[in-house]
């Protein structure tokens, strides 16, 4: 699944430089996109269209709202050709256009729960097949409506099936604007639906309590530490690392973005995550917790910050890893250096970040307030000194023996005839120098000889530094 979310085209050219996949650019003026599953929207400032849905198959539930905006239409050729098979067309739906579900050969059911909505007059909206003319449209499956209505109307005239829901809902109002007609039913009768309809309700859990999980191998630590979070006050974790120097050089190091407090609660998010502008843009995986949405991410113009954004028609984003973010360290890392990375705010302010729910009620808003004030994070990479040699090993090889002594009376006779050093760390001459006398000679190779001797007769009970001071 792809998202393009959408951002007037003038500021998707001032966030990105360039066409915004995630974030995005509009499509027009009028309009913007949002792919949710495999069916295309167009979202307008005050309703929704369903605008391509023919990659679909199976059962498909329009939903009555996307981003807190009522779908109001199926628009011309929508399902064209697809493999959908059951349609469950919400009561939001004022307008199906023509051919909206032409030529769909496994289409069996469908229904309207819209006394009113308008079908394109054409045997062709809805069909599994053209018929012998090759103009007209077949259907062999059922139309399911209320009893009177528009429904009724079309499946009579093109002698198609009609199953009645009952009588329409009582109480009904209906208020037009320049763009759309909306129905809104105050009092409804009990609805029977012929076909099952799938329902995800996610569930809500509340974590209140604080961790530290710290993972260290012999060059890199990772600490993320979890924030308290009170479910519906998100707020977003970011890990930190710590690379010893000699696995810095041009290394990938990998960051996790993470969300606490909002687990069911959430859809529709833009972040904005800035990093050091030394780190090579990363590469991005989406992580388990917005697994059930559409997502997308965009680079952003200056080339030090991303614009990442997930969309839904359900609230089925998690507590948990939401973004993997992989960085490239450079070359010439030097200890104590320190990459940021943290999620912030729009640089440009006319686009503002979003963590909300698919109601964008009020909820959704304190969800976005609190989370983009209280609920920030910082994270980072940061480069330390590579951990010593152990005494005696001058190859780190994790043995201390001949080889050892070997280097270390090379090095000895490197330095005593006036030559540089054969070492190539200075870890190695710390190493070495296991008498402790800062020098590295004859003495020192003698006494790992001795204790590479003492090792392979048995279980030793001393290590080198305590065997060392038994020697003296």
């Amino acid at each position: 699944m792809k998202l393009k979310r959408l951002i007037s085209a003038a500021a998707a050219v001032m966030i990105t430089g360039a066409a915004l996949p995630a974030a995005s650019s509009a499509v027009s003026s009028e309009h913007s996109t949002v792919i949710a599953g495999d069916i295309t929207y167009y979202k307008y400032s005050d309703h929704i269209e369903v605008e391509n849905g023919s990659a679909a198959n199976g059962t498909v539930d329009i939903p009555q709202r996307i981003s807190g905006l009522y779908v109001t239409a199926v628009d011309e050729n929508a399902f064209t050709g697809s493999q959908i098979a059951v349609v469950n067309i919400p009561e939001t739906v004022t307008d199906i256009s023509a051919l909206a579900f032409d030529q769909c050969p496994s289409l069996s059911y469908i229904q309207f729960n819209n006394a009113e909505c308008r079908i394109a007059d054409s045997s062709r909206t809805i069909c599994n097949a053209l018929g012998e003319d090759g103009k007209s449209g077949t259907y062999n499956g059922v139309i399911a409506g209320y009893t009177g209505s528009t429904a009724e109307a079309y499946a009579e005239k093109y002698g198609y099936r009609f199953d009645s829901l009952g009588n329409a809902p009582l109480n009904v109002t209906t208020t037009s604007t320049a763009a759309v007609t909306t129905t809104t039913t105050t009092a409804k009768a009990a609805t029977t639906t012929k076909k099952p309809v799938t329902t995800t309700t996610a569930k809500k859990t509340t974590t209140t309590t604080t961790t530290t999980t710290t993972t260290t191998t012999t060059t890199t630590t990772t600490t993320t530490t979890t924030k308290a979070a009170e479910q519906g006050k998100p707020v977003f974790r970011m890990s930190s690392t710590q690379v010893c120097l000699g696995d810095s050089h041009g290394s990938d190091q990998e960051m996790i973005l993470s969300v606490d407090g909002a687990n069911g609660l959430y859809c529709d998010t833009l972040i904005y995550v800035y990093f050091d502008n030394r780190l090579k843009a990363p590469e991005v995986e989406k992580g388990d917790a917005i697994n059930g949405l559409a997502a997308e991410y965009a680079m952003g113009d200056t080339g030090d910050f991303l614009v990442l954004t997930t969309a839904g028609s359900e609230n089925a984003g998690k507590d948990g890893e939401m973004w993997k973010l992989c960085f490239t360290l450079p070359d010439d890392c030097k200890v104590g250096d320190q990459f940021d990375i943290e999620v912030g705010l729009s640089k440009y302010g006319e686009i503002k970040p979003l963590f909300t729910n698919f109601e964008y009620d009020d909820k959704g808003t304190a969800m976005t307030e609190h989370i983009f004030t209280k609920g920030l994070a910082t994270g980072s990479i940061t480069i330390i000194e590579d951990p010593p040699y152990k005494l005696g090993d001058v190859n780190n090889d994790k043995h201390i023996d001949s080889v050892d002594a070997s280097q270390v009376l090379a090095e000895y006779a490197a330095l005593g005839s006036g030559h540089e050093t054969t070492f190539k760390d200075v870890r190695q001459t710390k190493a070495a120098d296991v008498n402790r006398d800062g020098k590295t000679d004859a003495v020192d190779a003698s006494g790992i000889l001795a204790f590479y001797a003492y090792t392979s007769t048995g279980t030793p009970v001393y290590d080198l530094e305590e065997f060392i001071k038994h020697m003296k």
